[in-house]
């Protein structure tokens, strides 16, 4: 039985092996390589709030994200895989979109990273400046207490008449 099934295993591998993928035709609404950068750092950036559980926040406002997508950039679901596949096909201008896509999403990334190191730094600054406030109210209450203490010492006795 073996005997017999190789042979047609071996024709099946010898035309699979040398069918040649056809290149797809370039879609006539073709998505610009701009368009589709800024595209695919939203799909991303939408991807990333999915991951991080941050969906209810999605949710809660009623936002469809693939259909945000689709009217910010006035497009379509067939227009956006026509183009994403012609552009799958020509691996050097896909090649292009995503390292400009990944470009953007480390300067994103850094930007926010630095904004987030800025506001920590200001809240330590008005942190430091109430524990300083803090600290010299009590030193005025603690001086005022000395006050009183030396105001209230009796004059000395020997300076009375006789």
């Amino acid at each position: 039985m073996l005997k017999k099934l190789i042979p047609y295993i071996i024709v099946l591998l010898f035309v699979v092996s040398c069918y040649k993928f056809k290149e797809p035709e370039k879609p006539k609404n073709l998505i610009s390589k701009a368009d589709m950068v800024n595209i695919l750092i939203d799909l991303k950036l939408i991807a990333s709030i999915t991951a991080a559980n941050d969906i209810k926040v999605l949710d809660s406002s009623n936002v469809q994200s693939e259909k945000y997508i689709y009217k910010k950039y006035n497009i379509d679901s067939i227009q956006f895989a026509l183009s994403n596949n012609y552009y799958a096909y020509h691996l050097e201008e896909y090649e292009d979109i995503y390292t400009k896509v990944k470009d953007s999403l480390e300067a994103l990334s850094s930007f926010y990273d630095a904004l987030e190191l800025k506001e920590l730094d200001e809240q330590r600054t008005k942190d430091s400046l109430k524990s300083l406030a803090k600290n010299d109210s009590i030193k005025e209450i603690n001086a005022k207490e000395e006050m009183k203490r030396r105001l209230i010492k009796p004059v000395s006795d020997t300076d009375s008449l006789p």
